[in-house]
């Protein structure tokens, strides 16, 4: 009875105790050098990639495409110190914990697309070397305001094809490269004001001069803050085409210098007030709004003498318009005019009596 007591106190941990996770089990991956598959290996099961790296091996990339890793664990992918690109991508991936990727000197790119991560905790990515993030085609929603912050190689971040559904001003705190930000294929409403303040300063790689990249194409964005982009001089490519802005202030860019701006297929059908202040980019994309063709008319004229703006397919649509109303009005008097001429129903036959000669019969003609 006694030595029962005992088996049953020595197996409760196993019972009931916390099981712990595997982040690699059954796991392929792949090591490349220079664009050359170098290696291909299977972890049985395992928390750290390092220690599966084969000896003496020269590599600056590694590749996980369509396995099965719901948590990248802390330190799972630690201690990768040849490591230039991390690429793990539709290997559905939930959660990514902080401190899963760590002492990486030489990671330039990291990229998570394609897997079902639905928010970014703090600290995930802060501190990393690295210049490009890609974590589009996921299931983010959520994002903690400090997620992305201290990262001061970042250029890139991709947060395209998620569940966002706001922009918040206090993300990427001292990432001073920063220069493209895709969110397109979301849910956001808004650009709050001061909403790119993190981005404010020239920026250089080496030599080069860098300019910002605003890419909000295909959300549902209907405002946008008279002070949403007030902290920056000059924007590279302002993309908010396929969205539902009804308008779009005057001074809503007064000071920036803009390259290319994209309103097309929005709801807006005026453009209302200073067109030098609204279109002042070099190329300009106003095409597929509901435009008023009055409207229309007046930026068409400003445009032949001012800038370069595209709105070829709204102008065939007033010309459509105007054509059809012509028609119409064609149709309706054609209608009138043949009315005019129609005999009456009701005197379908007149009697016109022929004058003969006597002794014969009077003739009723049928006109």
């Amino acid at each position: 009875m006694i030595v029962n007591k005992i088996l049953v106190l020595l197996f409760l941990p196993f019972c009931f105790g916390k099981s712990v996770e595997v982040t690699f089990k059954d796991v392929t991956f792949k090591g490349f050098s220079v664009f050359t598959e170098k290696f291909k290996k299977k972890i049985p099961s395992g928390n750290k990639l390092a220690d599966f790296l084969p000896p003496k091996t020269v590599y600056d990339a590694i590749e996980m495409k369509e396995q099965h890793i719901p948590l990248l664990t802390k330190g799972s992918l630690a201690d990768l110190d040849q490591l230039d690109e991390l690429v793990i991508e539709y290997c559905g991936v939930e959660e990514v914990e902080s401190g899963a990727i760590s002492n990486v000197p030489n990671l330039r790119k990291l990229s998570l697309k394609g897997n079902a991560i639905k928010s970014i905790a703090k600290d995930v990515f802060s501190h990393l070397g690295i210049s490009t993030l890609d974590l589009s085609l996921n299931q983010i929603s959520t994002i903690h305001p400090q997620a992305f912050d201290n990262m001061p190689d970042l250029l890139n971040i991709q947060l395209a094809d998620n569940f966002i559904t706001q922009w918040n001003p206090e993300w990427l705190k001292n990432t001073p490269l920063l220069t493209r930000i895709s969110l397109q294929n979301n849910s956001i409403e808004k650009l709050p004001a001061h909403a790119f303040k993190n981005m404010v300063g020239d920026k250089k790689y080496g030599k080069i001069d860098l300019t910002i990249n605003l890419v909000f194409s295909h959300n549902k964005i209907s405002e946008i803050d008279p002070e949403a982009f007030e902290d920056l001089t000059r924007i590279n490519n302002l993309w908010l085409d396929n969205n539902v802005l009804e308008s779009f202030d005057e001074n809503l860019l007064s000071g920036i210098k803009v390259n290319d701006l994209r309103l097309n297929k929005n709801n807006i059908k005026c453009l209302d007030g200073n067109l030098d202040k609204i279109l002042k980019a070099e190329t300009n994309h106003i095409d597929s709004n509901p435009f008023d063709c009055n409207c229309l008319e007046k930026i068409k004229e400003w445009s032949n003498k001012k800038k370069n703006v595209d709105f070829t397919f709204a102008e065939m649509e007033c010309t459509a318009q105007r054509i059809k109303v012509k028609m119409t009005a064609l149709e309706k008097r054609l209608k009138e005019l043949k009315g005019e001429r129609d005999i009456p129903k009701e005197v379908e036959e007149i009697e016109v009596f022929e004058t003969k000669p006597k002794n014969r019969a009077i003739k009723f003609v049928r006109i």
